[in-house]
C-alpha cells in the first residue's frame, strides 16, 4: 500500500473525481471490479464519453445477467430500461438494488496463490 492508500481507495477517489483515465488505471490495478462499482464507472462514461456508453452498458448488462444468480427475465428487462434511462436517479436506485444481489463469478474467485501482475486478467468492465 502506498501513502495514497489502497488500490481500492484510489479507485474510489478516481470515480468521485470522474476521471476516466485514472479510473481505468486504478481498475487495472484491482484486476476485478464489482458490479456496483462497474455501474459507477458506467455513470462516469455516460457523462464523459457518450460514444462508449452503449457498448459498455451492454457489457454491464451481460455481467448483470451472469452475476445475479436469481435474476428473472422481467428484472433483466427492467434493468435494460433503467440503463436506457440513465442518469435518472430512479434508474440508478433500481440498478443499485439489483446489483446488491450480485456474486463474484467462481471463475474469478481469488486463488490461494497470488498471481503476478502480468498473469492477471484485464478488468472485465472495460469496453
Amino acid at each position: 500500500m502506498t501513502s495514497d492508500g489502497s488500490a481500492y481507495s484510489r479507485f474510489q477517489r478516481a470515480i468521485r473525481a470522474r476521471n476516466l483515465p485514472l479510473i481505468q488505471a486504478t481498475a487495472a490495478e484491482l484486476g476485478w471490479v464489482a458490479l456496483q462499482d462497474a455501474l459507477a464507472i458506467l455513470l462516469v462514461i455516460d457523462d464523459r464519453d457518450e460514444e462508449r456508453f452503449d457498448r459498455t452498458a451492454v457489457r454491464w448488462a451481460g455481467r448483470l445477467a451472469t452475476e445475479v444468480p436469481d435474476i428473472t427475465l422481467d428484472e433483466l428487462a427492467g434493468a435494460l430500461v433503467s440503463l436506457h434511462a440513465l442518469p435518472d436517479e430512479n434508474a440508478q436506485r433500481s440498478l443499485l438494488a439489483i446489483t446488491a444481489r450480485a456474486v463474484r463469478p467462481a471463475t474469478l474467485q481469488p486463488s490461494t496463490s497470488a498471481k503476478r501482475r502480468s498473469q492477471r486478467p484485464s478488468p472485465r468492465w472495460m469496453a
